[in-house]
């Protein structure tokens, strides 16, 4: 079997600094992978956060509205079927063919949250 050169000191020197230059070099860029991953999960946490916090101040404007006396007299007068004092309740037949903006609206009411379906306008 053939022996193989031995690299000089030099060599040796130079073949080492490659591999430490390589080594900080495959760091800094992992490094920096990751600081932009962190960057954009950051960035993506953020804008949810922002998200629920708009959520937020909507139930609680739900919930302050519930608690209103024109929100307690709606519910009596629409689900209860109560009247006030010299009042006469008048019930609407709806008629029998739906019509395609009614069909639009039934469609776009589906697609809302449930409490902006019972409690907004």
């Amino acid at each position: 079997m053939p022996k193989l050169p031995r690299p000089s000191f030099t060599q040796a020197v130079l073949l080492f600094a490659l591999a430490v230059i390589g080594y900080f070099a495959f760091v800094a860029v992992g490094g920096t992978v990751l600081s932009q991953r962190v960057n954009q999960e950051e960035q993506d946490l953020r804008q949810e956060v922002a998200a629920l916090q708009q959520d937020q101040a909507t139930l609680k404007a739900i919930r302050e509205f519930l608690w209103t006396d024109e929100y307690v007299e709606g519910i009596a007068r629409r689900m209860l079927g109560l009247v006030r004092e010299g009042e006469s309740l008048v019930i609407v037949a709806p008629s029998v063919t739906a019509t395609p903006a009614l069909e639009e609206d039934a469609r776009e009411v589906r697609q809302r949250r449930w409490w902006e379906e019972l409690y907004i306008p």
